[in-house]
């Protein structure tokens, strides 16, 4: 695998931590920073595709949203009669 030399400034604490880390695991800095490299890319490599599908379901929400009160204005007049409907004693059958 092919590398490149790159230059960067990080804070004096974080290479602290960064040194520190790597000698608890056993590795060495620059392999951690790979790492974390790889990581952060994985991470927003997709960002894209996420936001898209964000829009998408919020779309979907106020679509269905929208469906909700496009119904009848008064519900529950609906409903409480089904319901009376359904507690009707039902008479046995007699031939």
């Amino acid at each position: 695998m092919k590398t490149v030399k790159t230059t960067f400034e990080i804070e004096h604490r974080l290479h602290a931590r960064l040194k520190a880390m790597a000698g608890r695991l056993g590795v060495n800095a620059r392999d951690l920073v790979a790492e974390g490299l790889e990581l952060v890319l994985a991470r927003y490599d997709g960002a894209g595709d996420q936001q898209e599908l964000a829009a998408r379901a919020k779309a979907a929400r106020e679509r269905l949203r929208a469906g909700y009160f496009d119904g009848p204005a008064d519900l529950s007049e609906t409903y409480e009669t089904r319901l009376l409907i359904a507690a009707q004693p039902i008479t046995p059958y007699q031939p």
